[in-house]
């Protein structure tokens, strides 16, 4: 900046403008430097509830699959006992016609 021919008013007056434009900048920088940090805090608060979702999700879908699995098991058990019961009775009716047949001759 050229300072040559101007009074001393002049030079206070362009210190002082650019004393306002550059503290201008900085203010500019410091909303600008906030503007990202509250940014920055908003996908990181977006980030946790979103992973603690997901951790839900799993345990809920971990507990359905013991359930499921613990019922097909119960069922898997009854259809078991149910054949072997079964077993059981057509074996006591096939005894009880060879006593009756032997009991016959």
């Amino acid at each position: 900046m050229a300072t040559r021919g101007l009074s001393a008013d002049e030079i206070k007056l362009r210190a002082q403008r650019a004393f306002e434009k550059a503290d201008a900048r900085k203010q500019e920088a410091s909303r600008a430097m906030e503007a990202e940090q509250v940014e920055r805090e908003a996908v990181l608060q977006k980030t946790v509830r979103l992973r603690a979702l997901r951790l839900a999700k799993e345990a809920a879908d971990a507990e359905t699959a013991a359930i499921v699995a613990a019922e097909q098991a119960r069922i898997k058990t009854e259809a078991a006992d149910a054949k072997a019961a079964a077993k059981a009775l057509k074996a006591a009716e096939t005894a009880k016609r060879a006593t009756k047949s032997r009991a016959k001759a």
